[in-house]
C-alpha cells in the first residue's frame, strides 16, 4: 500500500521505517513490534520507483524483505531464491543514500536469506520468528549508531552567489547555467578536452545519474521567464524550489539524492514551480533557511533571480549571499532598469559595496564603456562577458551550452577566472572552518 505523504506532518516526534515488501502480514508484524519507536510505512515496487518514494517519505531506517516469501517480493525474477529485488534495492540505496541504515527482515532458519542479506551489505537483521522486544532492540541499536543529519557534513558551508538581471533578457539565466555547469566540471576535475568529447557524443536518455557526483554545485533556477535554466541545461525536473521549501523539515542528503533533479555531470537544479502562484506561499525566511541548508550539501550554490518580481524576497536572499552579481548589458533599457533596481535594493537595506557589476554581451563598439557604467552607479566592476550571439544560438538550438559546443569560445574563457575565484574563496573558507573546528572552536560555537 502507498502511504499518503500528508501523514508525515503528524509524525514529527516518531521515527519512520520504510518496509519495502508486498507482504502485508510481515508489515503488520513489524508495525506491532516497532510501534513504541515509530511508524512502519509499507511500499512495494521496483527500485526505480522506490527511489522517489524514499525521497518523499524520508525514512530513518529502510527495512528490506529477505524472507524469500513470494508474497513479499518487489521484483518479478524468481532467480537467487527470490532475493533479487531486495539485493538490487540495497545496492541502489547504498549508491544514492549511503548514510541511510538498511535492516534486513527474514528468518534465521533460511540460510540463503541470511547470506543474501550479508552480501547486500545491510546494517542488521530482524528475525521474524523472534519476539517484538528483540526486533525493537535491533531498530534501537541501529538508530543509536546512526549519526544525526546535522553531524553528516559539519565542515561544509558552501558559497552562495546571487545573480540579478537588471531586466528580463540581459542573459542572466544563460550566465547562471554556464557558471553552474562550469563550476561543477571544475570541481570534478573534468579536463576540457574530455568535456568536449563527451559533449559531442550522442545523448543517451537511459543514462543513470551517478549520485557519487553530488555535493558540488547547485543552481536555483528562479529567473524569469521560468524554466530557462532547465532549458539551457537540457534537463527536466519534477521537484521545485517551492516543494523544497515545503519539505524543509526533512530536507536532507537522501532528499537531495532522490528528489532534486541533476544533470549528467551531477549539477543539481531547483527550478520555479510550474504554477508560479505556488511561490506566493514561500516565505522569505523559509527560502533563506533552504539556501542555508543547501550550503551544507554543496560547495557552490548559484541563484538566478533575473526578472524575479518580489523585491522583499530578492533583498532577503541578496543580504544572505556571499556575492551578488548585477547582470546588465549596454542597452538603454537595461541601464535604466539597473538604476531602478539599485533604488529598490537600497530601500531594503542593501548597500552598494555588497554588489558587483557583470556587463554581459559587452562590445566596446556599442558605446558606453564598462568602467563608465560602473563609475556612474558606484559599483565595482567584476567582469565583462563578450557578445557571442551566433555561438550562443547555435549551442542552444542543439540543446547544449556553449561549453559543450565551443570550449575555447571567448565567453567560456571569460567565465573561467570567475569560477576559479569562487571555488578558491569557498575552499579558503572551508579550510578556515576546519581550522576552527577543534575543541576550542566547538566551545566557542556554543557561546
Amino acid at each position: 500500500m502507498n502511504a499518503p505523504t500528508r501523514i508525515l506532518d503528524t509524525m514529527t516526534e516518531l521515527h519512520r521505517f520504510l518496509f519495502c515488501s508486498a507482504n502485508a502480514g510481515h508489515a503488520q508484524w513489524l508495525s506491532a513490534a516497532l510501534c513504541d519507536e515509530g511508524v512502519v510505512l509499507q511500499e512495494a515496487g521496483r527500485p526505480a520507483q522506490l527511489q522517489q518514494r524514499i525521497g518523499d517519505l524520508d525514512p530513518q531506517v529502510v527495512l528490506l524483505d529477505f524472507s524469500g516469501d513470494p508474497g513479499g517480493r518487489i521484483d518479478d525474477d524468481s532467480a537467487d531464491g527470490g532475493f533479487v529485488g531486495a539485493i538490487e534495492l540495497a545496492q541502489m540505496l547504498k549508491r544514492v543514500a549511503p548514510k541511510l541504515p538498511l535492516v534486513a527482515v527474514g528468518s534465521m532458519v533460511r540460510a540463503d536469506g541470511m547470506k543474501a542479506a550479508i552480501r547486500a551489505g545491510v546494517h542488521d537483521f530482524i528475525d521474524m520468528h523472534s519476539t517484538h522486544e528483540e526486533a525493537l532492540d535491533v531498530i534501537r541499536r541501529v538508530i543509536d549508531q546512526t549519526p544525526p543529519p546535522s553531524a553528516v557534513s559539519p565542515q561544509r558551508h558552501g558559497r552562495f552567489v546571487v545573480l540579478l538581471g537588471a531586466r528580463i533578457g540581459v542573459g542572466c539565466s544563460t550566465l547562471a547555467a554556464h557558471l553552474s555547469q562550469l563550476g561543477q566540471e571544475m570541481v570534478l576535475g573534468v579536463h576540457p578536452d574530455k568535456a568536449a568529447r563527451a559533449a559531442k557524443a550522442p545523448a543517451n536518455k537511459d543514462d543513470k545519474f551517478d549520485a557519487s557526483r553530488v555535493g558540488h554545485v547547485a543552481l536555483l533556477d528562479l529567473g524569469l521567464p521560468s524554466g530557462d535554466g532547465l532549458l539551457y541545461l537540457n534537463t527536466q525536473s519534477q521537484f521545485s524550489f517551492a516543494e523544497a521549501v515545503q519539505n524543509l523539515r526533512r530536507f536532507d542528503e537522501t532528499l537531495v539524492h532522490t528528489a532534486v533533479s541533476h544533470t549528467p555531470s551531477g549539477l543539481a537544479v531547483l527550478p520555479l514551480p510550474l504554477d508560479l502562484g505556488d511561490m506566493r506561499s514561500v516565505a522569505a525566511a523559509d527560502a533563506l533557511a533552504l539556501t542555508d541548508r543547501l550550503r551544507t550539501f554543496f560547495d557552490l550554490v548559484v541563484a538566478d533571480l533575473g526578472g524575479f518580481s518580489n523585491p522583499a524576497f530578492v533583498a532577503s536572499l541578496v543580504r544572505a549571499a556571499d556575492e551578488v552579481w548585477l547582470v546588465v548589458d549596454q542597452s538603454v533599457g537595461a541601464i535604466v532598469s539597473l538604476a531602478s533596481m539599485l533604488r529598490d535594493l537600497e530601500a531594503k537595506g542593501v548597500e552598494r559595496h555588497h554588489l558587483q557589476l557583470v556587463l554581459n554581451r559587452y562590445d566596446p563598439r556599442y558605446g558606453m564603456a564598462a568602467d563608465q557604467i560602473a563609475k556612474r552607479f558606484e559599483i565595482s566592476l567584476l567582469a565583462t562577458l563578450p557578445d557571442r550571439p551566433l555561438a550562443m544560438l547555435s549551442a542552444t538550438n542543439q540543446g547544449k551550452l556553449i561549453l559543450d559546443t565551443a570550449r575555447s569560445d571567448p565567453y567560456v574563457r571569460a567565465l573561467q577566472p570567475l569560477v576559479e575565484r569562487l571555488l578558491s574563496a569557498q575552499h579558503a573558507g572551508a579550510a578556515a572552518q576546519r581550522h576552527s573546528s577543534g575543541w576550542l572552536g566547538r566551545f566557542m560555537g556554543k557561546h
